[in-house]
């Protein structure tokens, strides 16, 4: 769960590494699958990305457990991928393990958010 002053680790390899979510859209609290705006606190300084940019990114990642298919899951971090406007990944690569519902096929965003898998 994903709310307003959460860091969340970009697991990405757009540059950036520690981000802050400054709005969730839609809700209160976010969850997988999600949108957040984002606000970066650390970056490589190799990478085009900078301190203090804001960046839409897709949760991929949550340290509260859920319940998908017939069993519970936590990961260990809270983590997230940076998208531009049209919700197309900055990064080439995902880094770290995420849910077979948000899947990046072909650079598009697919979440397949169906409840019988």
């Amino acid at each position: 769960m994903i709310q307003k002053g959460t860091t969340v680790y970009i697991s990405d390899n757009s540059g950036a590494r520690l981000a802050k979510c400054i709005h969730v859209y839609n809700k209160k609290i976010a969850t997988i699958g999600d949108y957040i705006l984002v606000s970066i606190k650390t970056y490589n300084p190799e990478k085009k990305i900078k301190k203090g940019e804001l960046h839409l990114a897709l949760i991929i990642r949550t340290k509260k457990e859920f319940f998908y298919g017939s069993a519970f899951f936590s990961f260990s971090d809270n983590a997230a991928v940076l998208v531009n406007r049209k919700y197309l990944p900055l990064g080439s690569r995902l880094f770290g393990p995420s849910l077979k519902h948000v899947r990046f096929i072909n650079r598009k965003v697919f979440l397949m958010l169906d409840s019988t898998i």
